[in-house]
Formats: structure tokens, sequence, C-alpha cells
């Protein structure tokens, strides 16, 4: 198959059509291949395994920008994953249910997910984000009481107060990953292909012209975007093209069908919990994550999944007792430094790469991010900050 310089064909009206292969079925390969496919890229995503069993599928999917504002950069590509996640759900009509927005509330004391943030008291968060007009409302315990009714008395003292976002919510990773690859597939003619691992990313002449895969097969493209995350280097088979990583784990635990404990997403001082599916909870906590190591297993005797389950059980008194029904691990793909990585790499010609802590959030984002760029040479503003050539400025 012929590859040729993708700029060429779009500025000087060839005619011909771009070939674009995504390599990873998470929540930024799915973004990726269905906004590409939706204006008349052929796509084929390509993932190793089966459609959403990777890192998207342990996580907290939380959707949100408050934890950003010490950064104003880091803000407004915050602000943009969740309207971009908002816009979609709309446009995908009755299929795009797996955004929820039953709104945040965090407690003062609760750690921050936000870096630097970390060291400031949260009335000045809480002042910065109302001066930004991003919904954000101090609760006392009265107000804590009427939103869930069910947390234990004293939740939060009569002197002590928490933040609501009553505008913020989460995303179900599988629901979405599942939605948009079935309509890149149904309405656009994606191909997507599981049981795929890649294992090399083919270069000539400075470019990415396709992939092999495990098998030995040759796959040609004209555009190659690795969505691959954890794996992001372990796909592509040089070194020019790996993203310094800084990789942390991540347990999660679920709860059984315990009704209606809780309606809203809760982030206190020693514990996570938001609402899943089938009446389910899923719980974490950020000390706890810092205790795994590489031989932890995902089982329900895990201690992490002992803690949370005595947590949860004294912060809603009705679910005291209860067990953890299934526990997952996760590495999760956090470029060297903590911040994204997003574009193309420089010296290395109609290739893309995709990798982030808070894939979940940015998502959506990504998937108009890229196909811009791809299709049109219009890189995000929102990533200036945040482009690969800051790891690779030697090979520009």
């Amino acid at each position: 198959m012929h590859s040729w310089a993708l700029y060429d064909c779009i500025a000087f009206g060839r005619g011909a059509r771009v070939r674009a292969l995504v390599i990873g079925g998470g929540v930024i390969g799915a973004a990726v291949a269905f906004r590409l496919a939706e204006v008349g890229a052929p796509v084929l995503l390509v993932e190793a395994g089966r459609i959403a069993e990777g890192t998207s599928l342990v996580s907290f999917a939380w959707v949100s920008a408050c934890e950003k504002v010490d950064c104003d950069d880091y803000y407004r590509l915050s602000l943009a994953g969740v309207r971009a996640h908002q816009e979609l759900a709309e446009e995908l009509g009755s299929q795009g249910t797996w955004y929820r927005r039953p709104g945040v509330i965090q407690w003062r004391k609760a750690q921050y997910e936000g870096g630097g943030l970390a060291d400031q008291p949260t009335d000045q968060k809480l002042a910065r984000l109302q001066a930004l007009g991003y919904p954000a409302e101090a609760i006392g315990p009265e107000d804590l009481r009427r939103l869930e009714p069910n947390l234990k008395a004293g939740a939060i003292s009569d002197a002590d107060w928490a933040i609501h976002y009553p505008q913020d919510g989460y995303i179900e990773a599988p629901i979405f990953i599942g939605a948009l690859l079935r309509a890149a597939a149904e309405r656009h003619g994606a191909e997507i292909r599981t049981g795929t691992p890649v294992r090399e990313v083919l270069l000539e002449g400075g470019r990415a012209v396709g992939v092999v895969t495990a098998s030995g097969e040759r796959i040609y493209a004209d555009v190659v975007v690795n969505c691959a995350g954890r794996w992001v280097n372990d796909v592509v088979g040089h070194d020019e093209l790996k993203v310094p990583l800084a990789p942390t784990l991540g347990l999660i635990a679920y709860t059984p069908p315990v009704a209606n404990a809780i309606g809203k997403v809760l982030r206190t001082p020693n514990l996570n919990v938001r609402p899943d599916g089938g009446g389910r909870l899923l719980l974490r906590a950020n000390d706890l994550d810092e205790d795994l190591s590489d031989g932890d297993r995902p089982s329900t005797s895990h201690p992490a999944a002992h803690a949370l389950a005595e947590r949860l059980g004294g912060l809603v008194p009705a679910l005291r007792g209860i067990a953890a029904e299934a526990v997952r691990i996760a590495t999760r793909p956090i470029p060297r430094g903590g911040l994204p990585c997003v574009g193309s790499i420089p010296g290395v010609g109609n290739y893309w790469v995709a990798v982030t802590h808070g894939g979940i959030n940015t998502s959506a984002f990504i998937g108009l991010a890229l196909r811009d760029e791809i299709l049109h040479g219009r890189p995000a503003p929102e990533y200036a900050s945040y482009r690969p050539e800051r790891f690779f400025k030697a090979a520009a």
C-alpha cells in the first residue's frame, strides 16, 4: 500500500482519503477513532485484547476541572474536556447514556487530586473557582444531611464545611467506549479488530507508514495514532518513539448492590465513593494506592479492599459489614512530570501519541483535538504546553 505525505493530500486536493490506524481500544482510542471516522476518514482500530479491558476500566472516572485551578493552562484543558463530554453525550442522543452528573461533594480536608493545590487552603480554591465562574458552593452539615441523608451523623462537624460541585459527575467508561465504537463502525464504516497486539510502528523515511502486529502481519496506513495507554511504549519498537513515563498503581473496589445508599460522588478525607451500575458503589483511596506494589493481585481479600469496605461502613452506617464484591488493579499511564503528552513527535511524520493521567476526563476533547490536527494541521491551543516535543526536542 502506498504511503504519501498527509498534508500534501489535504492541502493540494489530490482526492485521496486518509487511512488512519488507531492503536488501543480504551477511552482515548475510541474517541479518536470516532472523530476521525465521522468526517469520512477510513479508520482501523486495533486492540491487543478486548475492548475496554485496560486501564479505562480501572478508574474513578471523575469528570471535572475543579482540581486544576492552580494552573491556568491545565484548567482550560480540563474545562475543555468537561465541555466535550457534555457535547458528545448530547450529540449521540439516546446512545449518550455514559455521562452521569449527580454532583460531587468534596470534604474540606479531602486530599486534592491536583498537585500543587495540595498545599493551599480549601477556601482559596473555592474563591478561585467562583471567580472563574465554575459551579461550586460551600455547604455545611445541614446541607450535607439534606443531600446525602444516609451518611453518619457528624460526617462533617458543625464547625466544618465541604464544597459541592452540583454539575460535576463521572462517566461509565465501558458504556462510553462501546457507544463510540459502535457509532464509528455502524454509522461511519470504521473497522475494529480485537486480539491484535501491535509490536512495532513501521517507519520509512522519517514517517510512520503502519504497524507490525505480534503475529508478524504488516498493516499499512497513512496515519498512526498511538492511544495504547500504559502500553504506549510497548507497541512502538523504536526508542525514538518512547514517551518517558512515571506510572503509578491504582486499586478500586466494588460493593454488592446496595440500593440507594449514596447518590452523589463523595470525596472524603479517607475515601472516594460514587454510584456504579446495578446499585453498586465504586470505592478508592489515595493513601491505600500508595501502598500497592507490582506483585499485588486484584482480590477481594486484598488488605486495601478490606480497608475500603471498612471506611465505607464508617461513612454509611447501614453498610457496615459489607465486603467488596470485586477488585481491580491497574497501572496508570502517567508521563514523566505528571502532565499530559498529546500530539506529534518532532522529526516523525504522520505519527501521533496521546498518553495522560486523567485520560477519561479529557478523552472526548482529545478526539476533537487530534482530529483537527491530523486532518487540518491545526494543533489544539489547549495542548500547547503538553505536547510530546518537551521530551523530544533533540529530535526536532
